[in-house]
This record gives structure tokens, C-alpha cells and sequence, in this order.
């Protein structure tokens, strides 16, 4: 679908931005303009995409981090309105994050996301090929909005840099299945679905399996291809101080 991106600056920008974040959050506690507003203008990068008409239709939310001594851009916050999904504008957004990032100096751009969401899973991993840095269990705590409810939050933490060299899977030794539908199992079978988020922990906690990649079992069903090597070890490349799997 074609869209404009562009980094918003005013305040009457700034408050399209949190309408889009309460219409697909529902959380009741949205970013306030005033920090929106001083992360537009102290390094970070708040974008709208705009459909024909000018209608604001996605925004995103990244500011200044650190990983390992490294700045990086941290998109901490995306979101497309419901109607425009599966167009992808998600992927154009990380794309113009990436650029502008590399072009202010940062090292990497870099995000987290729900593993058990098989459609986060073939953006992040199978599409803009991020590479999984870390596993963070519950990482935010209990949110209780429209997307998260009260589940744990398990989080990967992902980097995206065009220099970081593709993964390899010569070193996989495992699928870590990926549920068909997570959201569906919360609402229908959460006995299931918490046992999902306890044994993604068991296998994603530090001192278990980094991630490769994606990759399809015999079965036909999404995984996460991982490497039995822990996260810091194995086959893995430095990269300005980040082991970065190859």
C-alpha cells in the first residue's frame, strides 16, 4: 500500500500519535505528548504513515538506548490501525527507522517483541532478518491492555544493522515451535496458553537456546531454529561488542 512516512514535530502531530496508540492499546495510560514531544526532539524519532487522504494510519515511537556501551535507536513503540494491517507499512516504518538511525550515528536499531506472536515472529525474524540479542521474562509485567491482558510479558530483544552478517543455521540443534495462534488461545484455552509462556522461559532463560532464525518442522509448523550454544558462546561474531549469531 503506498504510504507517507514522515518524523512528526508539533504537538497537534505528537496527539495523533496517542490516539493511535489508546485506539490499538486500549490501555488507559497512554505516552504523554510532552515526553513524545522531548524525544522528538533529543534523539529520538517519532513517525506517522499517512494513507492518500493525509490520515494519519500508523505511528511509531524510538529514542536513544544502550546495549553493551553502544547507542542504538530503540523503537520501543509501532502500531497500524487495524483496517491497514498486513499491507506493509510495519516493514516500511522499520526501514525508515533503520536509515535514519544509521544516518544520525547510532549503531543499530533495536526492539522487542512477543515470541509466542507468530506474525511478529515472521516480520522481525523472517522478513527484516533482526537478530535475537536476548530473552527477557516478563519483561514489562502484567500491562493489562487490549493486546497483552494479563499475561506475562516474555519478551525478545532484536537488533537490525544491514552489516551484521545473515544467520547461519549450521549450528541448529532445535525448533522451538511457535503456537498457531496465541491471541485465540488466551481467550479459549488459557491453561494452554500459560503453559506456552513457561515453556518459552525454560527455553529462551539465559543459559538456554539462542535463536538462528525461522524455519519450518517436518510437521509444516513455524519455529524458531536454535543453536544449543548459550547466547554469548558458540558460533558467534563479534560485532563492535556484540555477538551477533552467524
Amino acid at each position: 500500500m503506498p504510504v507517507t512516512i514522515r518524523s512528526l514535530q508539533t504537538n497537534d502531530e505528537l496527539q495523533q500519535v496517542l490516539h493511535i496508540e489508546e485506539r490499538v492499546w486500549r490501555h488507559g495510560h497512554s505516552t504523554p505528548v510532552s515526553l513524545l514531544r522531548v524525544f522528538a526532539d533529543h534523539g529520538g524519532l517519532i513517525l506517522g504513515a499517512y494513507d492518500e487522504g493525509q490520515n494519519m494510519i500508523a505511528m511509531s515511537v524510538a529514542f536513544p538506548g544502550q546495549y553493551h556501551g553502544l547507542w542504538y535507536l530503540h523503537s520501543h513503540m509501532m502500531a497500524v490501525l487495524p483496517a491497514y494491517r498486513s499491507q506493509g507499512i510495519g516493514r516500511q516504518m522499520k526501514s525508515y527507522q533503520l536509515n535514519w538511525a544509521l544516518d544520525h550515528g547510532y549503531e543499530f536499531v533495536g526492539w522487542t517483541f512477543d515470541p509466542l506472536q507468530r506474525r511478529n515472529a515472521q516480520l522481525n525474524l523472517g522478513i527484516l532478518k533482526a537478530h535475537v540479542l536476548e530473552f527477557y521474562p516478563n519483561y514489562y509485567g502484567v500491562l493489562n491492555d487490549a493486546i497483552n491482558g494479563a499475561w506475562p510479558t516474555h519478551r525478545f530483544f532484536v537488533g537490525l544493522h544491514p552489516n551484521w552478517p545473515a544467520m547461519s543455521k549450521k549450528t541448529a540443534k532445535k525448533l522451538v515451535p511457535i503456537p498457531e495462534n496465541i491471541a485465540v488461545l488466551r481467550q479459549e484455552d488459557p491453561d494452554r496458553a500459560m503453559w506456552w509462556a513457561e515453556y518459552y522461559v525454560s527455553q529462551f532463560s539465559q543459559n538456554a537456546y539462542s535463536v538462528l532464525g525461522l524455519a519450518k518442522s517436518p510437521q509444516g509448523r513455524l519455529c524458531y531454529v536454535c543453536s544449543d550454544k548459550p547466547k554469548r558462546a558458540g558460533a558467534s561474531k563479534n560485532v563492535k561488542g556484540i555477538n551477533v549469531c552467524v
